[in-house]
């Protein structure tokens, strides 16, 4: 996996609320830098660790429009999808 990722790209993480979610997060950012990996969740209130370790943003992936809004604005290339 991080041979084929460069430094400049972005993650998103939906589901990073969750057990598994919030755990790659927090290795992702470890790896390529917490301005790199943005953390979605939806029905759980993030951790403080994870709120304050970099982008964190509710929502819902079956809103289409606001995924839609956050992977242009965030220039996301790459998607784990833990929810």
């Amino acid at each position: 996996m991080g041979d084929m990722m460069k430094a400049s790209n972005r993650i998103l993480i939906t589901g990073a609320t969750g057990q598994i979610g919030s755990e790659l997060t927090m290795a992702l950012r470890e790896r390529y830098g917490k301005e790199n990996v943005i953390a979605m969740g939806h029905r759980r209130k993030p951790s403080e660790v994870l709120e304050s370790s970099g982008p964190y943003i509710t929502g819902d992936v079956r809103d289409r429009e606001k995924l839609e809004k956050i992977i242009k604005e965030y220039d996301i290339d790459t998607v784990y999808h833990m929810a």
